[in-house]
This record gives structure tokens, C-alpha cells and sequence, in this order.
């Protein structure tokens, strides 16, 4: 796996959105920004996010678990 230079590939950014998000109040952040990798074997283009935030959607999802909103 190779990482992009930047967050943008071309004009093309990668978002990913958490099923359990409103769009209406959460309407200025749309989603987390994933940094292009490329796989050298297949040569698929893969979003990647680092750990900070990884951390941070994980403890996000287990608490709307928790709360039975999912």
C-alpha cells in the first residue's frame, strides 16, 4: 500500500459518512475525510483514516449502540 501525497486525489475528496449522523445537524461537517491509499497488487484506490479519529468513530458508534439508537 502506497499513501497519496495529499488528502485530495485530483478534485476528488473521500468522505465517509456514519450511518447513525443526521444530515441536518451535522450539515457543515460532512463526513471524515479518508486519505487515498493505492494497493500496489490490485491496484485499488482505498480511503484510509488515521487513528485519532478512527478511535474517535469507534467510541461514537459503541455509545449510540449502547443508547439503542442503532
Amino acid at each position: 500500500m502506497v499513501p497519496s501525497k495529499t488528502d485530495l486525489l485530483g478534485h476528488a475528496r473521500y468522505f465517509w459518512v456514519p450511518p447513525w449522523k443526521s444530515r441536518l445537524t451535522d450539515l457543515l461537517k460532512p463526513g471524515v475525510k479518508g486519505r487515498p491509499w493505492l494497493c500496489i497488487d490490485c491496484g485499488a484506490v482505498v480511503a484510509y483514516v488515521d487513528e485519532k479519529k478512527l478511535s474517535l468513530i469507534r467510541e461514537e458508534y459503541e455509545q449510540k449502540k449502547l443508547e439503542g439508537s442503532i
